[in-house]
């Protein structure tokens, strides 16, 4: 199967294949993108210098990195195989624009053209030559294709490229102004030749084509060109993707203005989807818009063009008749496609065929899935062929909609999710792993990395490239390339005689909303997340299956990066119908259970070693946020440091209980991965019995519809639906989540809609707590459930915050650590000198006499390099600051050990 992200080598085979069917689209495909992966090898600068360059733009400081990128860009192309490159490269350019030039001279045509390449072009071919030249291919063997997500995911067509240039002419018509294309890589390596062509058709003569990216940087003779057109009123076009805030746009404009452009002269062509408004640009900047009901695949989905398509592929039988629902407006969360009836007319009479036809992008993007679905006969319904663009397949009875549903999902039986996803890892192999060459792109590794790397805190972004990074890639790295589904947490599934198929199977992988992988857990670990109580089956199923055990760390990644996956896309409106709670709630569970299963598995959750205080009733309670868990860019994650605490406990016969904020669901995720008898949730408003699994309220709680409805009115807020007493709300999301603002808190709490209730101020959260709610009355409630004695209290208790005084005042040992409240020193609690994870470690130290860990009874357990390098990247901030550094050195030894052993698997 070919892979997408292809090297120049491919390209260039492509390119000749292409020209030698006689197919101008795709030659010119091969061609732009064998100029894209040169450009961007051109353009490489410092992942680090890049970024702070993106992030300071329109500064002062935004300015001096600029320069620093550009000279870093000029110092590179002094290498001699770069000036080769640099030398080599016209030809390519050359060559796309003759290509974008028949292209766009029958864009309707443009997929079903087999005219041939035009003279021009073959004398090109033939300076190209029958091969890229060797020094090139070694200098750009780490360089792939990055698929343009305007002719792959979004549905778009050269055609749309030609509408906008004809829009942009009748608001223009001085055909001698100069004209300067600058296509926003990558899609603009595609879409800026097109405009140049479209603009040489309407009689524009002065038009010249560049690309770029927005953090990138320029060479000096670039530079000087750009500045003589801001000087000589040249008029610059911008085009790309699709905006969804117009960042992109705006970093080039400001670019140009640098160069001496004025903002009236640097004009924005783009198309528009129906579910993303098209964002504000500069003061003064003039854009030409697409609107959605003008895309041309709106036009390929209609009836009329419907029947000629299905002619072409039912060459064997007459089209009667074909009724197609109008189509939608393109979003860019889903391909546009319509279900449609066809009457038909064969030798064995007539006949209606019930249809499903969607766009599949453009050309050879296309036809790739076409031959995907041929590959995976069985597994996805009968595809009957692709033509312009769209994709033909057959509809199966059972399916009851065009968009997924995680509900329908469920319902899939386990079986048949691990047939298909181990099926598919064995018919479409690909020859290697190269998510590592993906940088940039938002591989997994790469989401990983900026997840896991939030442990670091504000040494997280300059470690990620010189530690996490690599570590993630080695973790993560298969050694069984396969082209993955990278939609598994929902689909569009149906069933069948031969089982159930899934009609989505095409849309996740080479795909605008990244997480690139090459690897089947990854799939595996996506339905885990849709069916959590099947977790264990699956995983069995497909070791059954494939007789290899999916690694604990590459599990645990996998299911984290599927968390922070579906928080952003139900954030931006892609997941309709689920929560952003839920999503973090699958991440922080990934974790957990992985931590757990590490530290934990081997110790029963009942008493098993008799103590003094065990037998007099050995409760321990412990607080979650800031004693046994910390942050995780945005979700709760516990530390080895925390984890061998929880084993101390248990091993020496202690029952532990939860003392938290959180809401029911999310106690009842720690007692399952943690083997906690219960606890008391919003802050002891609820007990929650988990043997029984019984939930009981503590207190009456006040009506919170008045407070939920003033809330929810404020801007950029969201509620948390899981809670039953409380109200949490947060401004942001994913890591960017806050609390709000003390204005804004103590306007609400003087309105009487808050009323009975106080407010809990955190990091990341506020929370309206009922007045009479606190965790030792609810832990009280709790034991008494859990049928301890009369009066039994607990023997320890370990909380960081105000509300937890209660608690730690009533315990028979209350201890806070490094990292309390001052509130909490002032109530006299015994503060430990070390924070978070490892204060808890030193108070259970102080219960049972030795530190967790180190005695025979708790031994902290063997752990494999890849299990122990993920462990120290999660305890980094387990001790705060102080205990960083010998932390990271720990990370560093372990990272050392991963790379000296590989993980591939």
């Amino acid at each position: 199967m070919p892979d997408l992200y292809a090297d120049v080598t491919e390209l260039h085979r492509g390119l000749l294949g292409a020209a030698e069917r006689g197919n101008p689209l795709d030659a010119f495909l091969y061609a732009a993108g064998l100029v894209q992966v040169c450009e961007d090898h051109l353009a490489g600068t410092p992942w680090l210098l890049s970024r702070a360059a993106a992030q300071l733009d329109g500064t002062r400081a935004g300015g001096v990195l600029v320069r620093a990128l550009n000279g870093a860009v000029t110092t590179a192309g002094l290498a001699p195989a770069t000036r080769r490159l640099r030398d080599w490269l016209p030809v390519p350019r050359q060559l796309t624009d003759v290509l974008a030039d028949a292209v766009t001279a029958r864009p309707a045509d443009a997929d079903t053209d087999r005219s041939g390449i035009p003279e021009p072009g073959v004398a090109l071919l033939e300076r190209l030559g029958p091969r890229v030249p060797p020094p090139l291919t070694d200098l750009l063997r780490y360089s792939v294709l990055r698929p343009p997500s305007c002719f792959r995911s979004f549905d778009q067509h050269p055609r749309d490229i030609v509408e906008l240039v004809r829009r942009f002419a009748d608001t223009h018509p001085d055909r001698n102004r100069r004209l300067l294309v600058i296509g926003v890589r990558t899609s603009g390596s595609y879409m800026a030749p097109l405009a140049g062509a479209a603009l040489r058709a309407q009689g524009y003569p002065n038009v010249t084509v560049r690309t770029t990216r927005p953090a990138g940087g320029v060479v000096r003779a670039d530079a000087a060109a750009l500045r003589r057109a801001g000087r000589d009123g040249t008029l610059a076009l911008l085009i790309d993707d699709p905006p969804i805030t117009g960042g992109s746009l705006v970093g080039v404009t400001r670019a140009l203005l640098r160069a001496g452009f004025s903002a009236d002269r640097v004009v924005v062509l783009v198309a528009a989807f129906a579910d993303r408004p098209v964002p504000a640009f500069l003061p003064g900047q003039p854009h030409i818009v697409l609107p959605p009901r003008s895309w041309h695949i709106r036009d390929l989905l209609r009836a009329a063009h419907l029947r000629r398509t299905l002619a072409a592929l039912l060459p064997d039988q007459d089209v009667l008749d074909v009724e197609a629902d109008e189509p939608g407006l393109p979003s860019r969360w889903s391909r546009l496609q319509v279900p449609l009836t066809a009457r038909v007319r064969s030798g064995a009479g007539d006949r209606d065929v019930h249809l499903v036809a969607q766009g599949a992008g453009t050309g050879y993007f296309g036809r790739h899935t076409l031959a995907v679905a041929e590959a995976l006969d069985g597994l996805v319904p009968r595809v009957h062929g692709f033509h312009d663009g769209v994709l033909l397949r057959e509809r199966r009875p059972g399916e009851t909609g065009l968009l997924p549903e995680l509900a329908a999902t469920r319902q899939v039986p386990a079986g048949d999710v691990v047939r298909y996803v181990v099926q598919r890892r064995a018919r479409v192999p690909l020859a290697a792993d190269r998510s590592p060459l993906l940088r940039g792109c938002q591989p997994v590794w790469e989401i990983a990395a900026r997840v896991f790397a939030g442990r670091c805190g504000r040494l997280g972004p300059p470690l990620r490239p010189l530690l996490v990074d690599p570590l993630l890639r080695d973790l993560l790295r298969t050694s069984s390339a396969s082209l993955v589904d990278g939609q598994m947490t929902d689909g569009r599934w149906s069933p069948g005689p031969g089982g159930w198929t899934k009609a989505d199977f095409n849309e996740g992988y080479f795909s605008h909303l990244d997480l690139a992988a090459y690897d089947a857990a990854y799939d595996l670990a996506g339905a885990a997340q849709a069916r959590t109580d099947h977790e264990d089956g699956l995983l069995a199923a497909y070791e059954h299956l494939t007789g290899s055990r999916i690694p604990a760390a590459r599990w645990c990644v996998y299911g984290a990066a599927h968390g922070w996956n579906t928080e952003r896309l139900v954030h931006s409106g892609a997941f309709p119908g689920l929560e952003e709670a839920d999503a973090r709630r699958a991440r922080a569970r990934a974790v957990q259970e992985y931590l757990a299963g590490l530290y934990l598995g081997d110790i029963p959750a009942a008493a098993t070693v008799p103590s003094d205080e065990a037998a007099a009733g050995g409760w321990c309670a412990l607080d979650v946020d800031g004693v046994l868990e910390a942050d995780l860019s945005g979700a709760p994650a516990s530390s080895p440091a925390g984890m061998l605490a929880l084993r101390g406990l248990r091993a020496h016969g202690y029952d532990v209980l939860a003392a938290t904020g959180r809401p029911v669901p999310e106690l009842l995720d720690r007692c399952r991965a943690y083997g906690l008898r219960g606890g008391v949730a919003e802050y002891g408003a609820l007990a929650y019995d988990a043997g029984r699994d019984r939930c009981v309220p503590v207190v009456t709680s006040p009506d919170r519809t008045g407070l939920k409805r003033l809330l929810s009115e404020l801007p950029s807020v969201s509620l948390d639906p899981q809670y039953q007493c409380c109200v949490r709300v947060s401004r942001g999301w994913g890591a960017g989540r806050r609390a709000l603002d003390a204005e804004t808190v103590r306007h609400v709490a003087c309105r009487p809609e808050a009323a009975g209730f106080v407010v809990v101020q955190g990091e990341t959260q506020t929370d309206f707590v009922p007045a009479d709610a606190d965790k030792a009355t609810g832990l009280a409630v709790l034991l008494d459930m859990l049928g301890a004695p009369e009066g039994a209290r607990p023997v320890l208790a370990v909380g960081d915050s105000a509300t937890d005084i209660p608690l730690l005042r009533w315990a028979r040992h209350g201890f806070a650590p490094g990292n309390a409240a001052p509130e909490v020193r002032a109530a006299g609690v015994t503060v430990l000198r070390r924070p978070y994870q490892a204060g808890l470690a030193d108070a259970v130290a102080r219960l049972l006499g030795h530190p967790p860990g180190r005695c025979p009874v708790c031994r902290a357990p063997r752990l494999s390099p890849a299990d122990a390098a993920l462990a120290a990247l999660l305890a980094v901030p387990e001790a705060g600051r102080a205990g960083m550094p010998v932390r990271l050195a720990r990370l560093l030894r372990a990272r050392a050990a991963v790379a000296g052993t590989g993980s591939g698997g």
